[in-house]
């Protein structure tokens, strides 16, 4: 299998958007979103043809998928891309196809991904608070446990309430 993403395309992304996190996954949530619509719109500029609004689809479709590491999507794009340089519209709707297979896969990674950073943050914001509560909980049950007197071994603490 071909890897639709570039190694280390999140940790790229987010330098992009100068360490924020949540622009980070806005923006990947926004591009698999955005999508459909994208290739909708690219698919319907063909079938007219409106060159100029295929163009502007087809930059915004490139341009973005640098942005994600998307390569594959951006290659396969930029295959379109050439044709409808050459206004070569048959070349494109021949290329529209695997443009839209690539895109809906590349999506599906991407939503993963996201998924998987954003839980991955959750947890490491959420990991500093969860350290304290334990330690609390720990430093009190020390502080119970110095005024307590453990159980002998072979007693249950219900028969030792009895005596």
């Amino acid at each position: 299998m071909i890897a639709l993403l570039e190694d280390g395309a999140l940790e790229t992304l987010l330098n992009q958007v100068g360490g924020d996190t949540s622009l980070r996954h806005r923006f990947l949530r926004d591009f698999v979103a955005l999508w459909p619509s994208r290739a909708e719109r690219l698919a319907e500029s063909l079938a007219r043809p409106d060159l100029e609004e295929a163009h502007v689809v087809l930059l915004s479709i490139r341009s973005t998928s640098t942005m994600v590491g998307a390569v594959v999507l951006e290659a396969t794009a930029a295959l379109v891309h050439t044709a409808l340089a050459r206004n070569d519209v048959p070349g494109c709707l021949r290329h529209l196809p695997r443009l839209i297979e690539v895109g809906e896969a590349t999506c599906a990674e991407l939503a993963v991904l996201a998924t998987t950073a954003e839980d991955a943050e959750r947890t490491q914001k959420a990991w500093p608070e969860q350290q304290a509560q334990q330690q609390a909980h720990h430093g009190q049950q020390s502080h119970d446990g110095d005024h307590a007197v453990p159980p002998r071994r072979w007693e249950f603490p219900a028969q030792r309430a009895q005596h």
